[in-house]
């Protein structure tokens, strides 16, 4: 009971910690590989060198598992992994670091030297290891751990897994504070707590019913992906449905893959030929891998709905607590009321499943006109008339902009827009170009020197046939709708920033006029008003319009022009719980006083306008 109560405080201490630690500017530093450069930064070079792979990503993932260098990988990978909770996979983590001192420790022990000498070359192999791979808090963790496991071997004392984890975690508390609120460090630790005190229980449990070597895995997974619940909320929106067998399949292929990266790193100072063929050979299991987890990630319900904010993390607990109590507690009654418990809280979870399903299935409307994808904190909108498609950018990371063009079923955009190149409005890029032909796009002619810009620019030289500077007064035509470009002028003289320098496009039909406002602030705006008889005119007459909220419904907003507008329908296309605070309240009621229907993808998932014969209506898929 008493393993219990500490094994109940420390996921509630560090999911609260992990609740907390969301709040602006904390003092928290988090590790990023590309900061590192340490004493063998000249081994790690010459394998990034060295590398080789049947795909970029897979030669990336390698790269991470062996030293934790992970700018190989693309961000689209990265998001995949992380849907289906294989972030872990995508850098050094402690079973990395148990592996290779593991495998040290077995070849020395065939050698007949002494305990103390097989004991010193471990602990020299695991320094190394962390000076190669860098103090990456889930690696500190592992190690500290293995290194307390180690002297007790040497002084002939058995050590006890949990006891060592305590001092392990006492130790790297007493010597950094703030490792308390990195994520990486709680997960390391909660995940190797699950494993200790769950799953020996559940393997014995499952061993009754299925082969031992399976039951063994499932319940590893099961234990540390249970405990690591509390944090991963804090990280995702929602419960990742396929993340035990995602784990289970994948795990078996991570050890062949390290070791392999490792002796690749070994002998790439020398034999850089050599290296490249070990690494090739580890990135077949890396591709498996990433195909694994884009198989996984694309299948239906790949997440789960989980409440959010304080309320959601302590729910977590509570199903923490109560399995744990059901598994482990010597009191029938206990064990009953835990099982209760923790049967109740499935069922609630599969009825939300099952409740998204539906809505899924009728979603999106078949005669839908305009679509707000929910990106997160970004924008991506899309426009269909007559079988003809616009995008108007992409959000921040290619997954959700290439699951929502999917669930819509565009394999062709006809034009491309990208209104500015702030990376939540072009960061998810190669995810809406991922096998769709693009056959004209437009960008911004503000003069952005930043890296999105360019990189943005040259994908889209190599995917897109047409690309064109937008400017004041260009037009075209979408199937039945016409479109014209409101902002900026020829290279963008008038704009102070890139979100000033913004495109801002009108889309009118016979049916509805759609304006695009993108990030331009109330500056912009106000330029818009003062040249508003090139395309407002006297207004619209009883075209329902529908606005897209500039700037994620920030206060920046310009109250006339949304005054002469007098939009149906706002959209809001915006992240849920972002910091930024948007949308802010003073937009929601300047929306609410011009008689404007609020919709928000952070409450309402994607939104679809479709045209009825009662006017426009709005369909919204939830929240995923």
């Amino acid at each position: 009971m008493k393993r219990l109560f500490i094994l109940l405080i420390t996921s509630v201490g560090l999911a609260v910690y992990s609740y907390l630690r969301q709040a602006p500017n904390h003092p928290v530093s988090s590790w990023r590989h590309d900061d590192y450069s340490g004493p063998l930064q000249g081994m790690r070079s010459s394998l990034m060198a060295a590398l080789r792979g049947v795909t970029s990503d897979s030669e990336g993932l390698v790269a991470g598992l062996a030293i934790g260098d992970t700018s190989r990988l693309s961000q689209q990978t990265l998001d995949t992994m992380k849907v289906v909770s294989l972030t872990h996979l995508t850098a050094v983590s402690g079973a990395n670091c148990a592996i290779v001192t593991g495998l040290v420790f077995i070849l020395v022990s065939r050698m007949g030297i002494s305990r103390w000498i097989r004991i010193v070359i471990a602990v020299a192999t695991l320094v190394l290891y962390i000076l190669l791979v860098g103090p990456q808090p889930s690696v500190l963790r592992a190690g500290v751990m293995a290194l307390v496991v180690l002297l007790a071997s040497g002084l002939g004392r058995a050590s006890a897994p949990n006891q060592a984890l305590a001092l392990c975690i006492i130790a790297l508390l007493i010597a950094n504070p703030w490792l308390a609120v990195d994520h990486g460090f709680q997960l390391s630790a909660l995940a190797t707590l699950g494993i200790i005190e769950l799953s020996p229980r559940l393997a014995s449990r499952f061993a009754t019913s299925m082969p031992r070597p399976i039951a063994l895995a499932l319940s590893v997974s099961i234990a540390a992906q249970l405990l690591c619940l509390p944090v991963l909320l804090q990280l995702q929106p929602g419960l990742s449905t396929y993340s035990i067998p995602a784990n289970i399949l994948a795990e078996p292929l991570v050890a062949p893959i390290t070791v392999l990266g490792m002796l690749a790193c070994l002998i790439a100072p020398v034999a850089p030929a050599i290296a490249g063929i070990l690494t090739w050979l580890g990135s077949l299991g890396a591709w498996l891998i990433i195909q694994i987890a884009a198989w996984l990630a694309e299948a239906p319900a790949a997440t789960l709905g989980w409440p959010g904010g304080l309320a959601g993390v302590l729910a977590a607990v509570l199903v923490v607590g109560a399995f744990a109590l059901w598994l482990r507690s010597g009191t029938k009654g206990v064990r009953k009321a835990a099982g209760l418990a923790v049967a109740v809280t499935v069922s609630i979870t599969f009825g939300g499943c099952s409740a998204q399903r539906v809505r899924d299935a009728n979603w999106p409307p078949p005669d839908w006109s305009v679509v707000s994808c929910e990106v997160g904190q970004g924008d991506a909108t899309v426009i269909r008339s007559q079988g003809e498609i616009a995008v108007i950018d992409v959000g921040r990371k290619p997954v959700p902009i290439n699951r929502c063009l999917k669930r819509l079923g565009i394999r062709q955009i006809d034009l491309l827009v990208l209104t500015h190149f702030d990376l939540d409005h072009v960061g998810g890029l190669s995810g809406a170009l991922a096998g769709r032909s693009v056959m004209n796009a437009l960008v911004t002619s503000y003069n952005d020197v930043r890296p999105a810009a360019k990189l943005s620019n040259d994908d889209l030289k190599k995917s897109v046939k047409q690309v064109t500077e937008a400017e004041t007064g260009m037009s075209g035509r979408l199937g039945a709708l016409g479109w014209k470009v409101l902002s900026p002028h020829r290279g963008a003289p008038e704009a102070e920033d890139s979100n000033d320098g913004s495109v801002t496009m009108l889309f009118s039909g016979s049916a509805f006029v759609f304006l695009g406002l993108a990030d331009l602030g109330e500056r912009g705006q106000m330029r818009l008003v003062a040249e508003s008889a090139q395309w407002l005119g006297r207004g619209f007459g009883n075209m329902p319009v529908v606005v897209k909220v500039s700037h994620h419904g920030s206060s920046d907003q310009y109250p006339e022009l949304y005054e002469a507008l007098r939009p149906r329908i706002a959209l809001f296309s915006v992240g849920m719980g972002n910091d930024y605070g948007h949308p802010t309240r003073k937009t929601l009621g300047l929306l609410d006083r011009t008689g404007a229907s609020i919709y928000r993808t952070d409450q309402q998932g994607n939104l679809a306008v479709s045209i009825a014969p009662e006017g426009l209506r709005v369909r919204a898929s939830g929240r995923d």
